[in-house]
Order: structure tokens, then C-alpha cells, then sequence
């Protein structure tokens, strides 16, 4: 089992880094954590590059599709928890992506998360519910 830490970031981001996110994490959660695809991961993964390094700590599809195989073959016993803190990691992702959809005024949102992070893996997936802090609207930002 690898060594894990729970923890709280700060992130600034816009209604399509909010989906490439939710998407890579998504693919994290098929193809790594569920099927064990690292090829197949490591494809998806390429179409969220712009996200990888400040969402996930790591800045490719090769070096994160590895690392998520690893974390899950490194620790079987714990596969259905993690499957399960990475949906819930999700469902969040797609609650602040609504936010965003449904205030098109939004530019960006201001979002403190819950990060998982595999130290020895050198990777982190959104946990679960954060605290949306500001949005920006014409220019400024608006606390919440």
C-alpha cells in the first residue's frame, strides 16, 4: 500500500478546465483504477494535457496513466475505496461545472478542493465536495 494524504488546494478555473477535470478523472476511474488499461488511459488522457499538471501534479498522459495503474496494483485491497473517492471527486466536478453553465456571466470560479494524493505515485485526484470562495463576473471578483 502507498503512502496517502488528504488535503485542501486552492484552484482557479474556468468552466472548460472544470470539464477536461471531471473528464480526466473520469478516465482515471475506467481505464486506471477499474480496468487497469495503462494504453488505453494514457490515449484518453492525452486530450486533457492542458489540465494534468496543476489538477493531477503531473504534466502527461504517460507519466499519470502510469502512476494511476500503480497506485491501484500497489494497493488491490484498497481498489472499490478509491474507485468510490474518485467518483465522489466527480460528482463535485460536475456540480461546479452546472454552477458555471447556468451563470454564463461566470468567467471563472475560485474553488477550494478535497485532494487525494498518492505520494509514492506521485499523484492526486479531487476527493470529493469543496467550498466555491469567488467567481469572476466582467473582471472582478465577487466573494460567495
Amino acid at each position: 500500500m502507498g503512502r496517502r494524504k488528504e488535503y485542501i488546494d486552492t484552484l482557479v478555473l474556468s468552466k472548460q478546465e472544470i470539464n477536461s477535470i471531471k473528464r480526466a478523472q473520469f478516465e482515471m476511474r475506467m481505464e486506471g483504477f477499474t480496468n487497469q488499461n495503462e494504453e488505453k488511459l494514457r490515449q484518453r488522457l492525452s486530450a486533457f494535457t492542458n489540465v494534468l499538471s496543476f489538477a493531477f501534479k503531473l504534466p502527461t498522459a504517460v507519466t499519470l496513466a502510469a502512476a494511476a495503474i500503480s497506485a491501484i496494483t500497489s494497493s488491490p485491497s484498497e481498489r472499490d475505496v478509491i474507485i468510490n473517492v474518485c467518483r465522489n471527486g466527480e460528482d463535485y466536478l460536475e456540480q461546479l461545472w452546472n454552477i458555471m453553465d447556468d451563470n454564463p456571466n461566470y468567467e471563472l470560479i475560485e474553488v477550494q478542493l478535497p485532494f487525494l494524493e498518492f505520494i509514492d505515485e506521485g499523484f492526486r485526484i479531487v476527493q470529493g465536495r469543496g467550498i466555491v470562495k469567488a467567481v469572476k463576473v466582467g473582471g472582478y471578483w465577487i466573494p460567495m
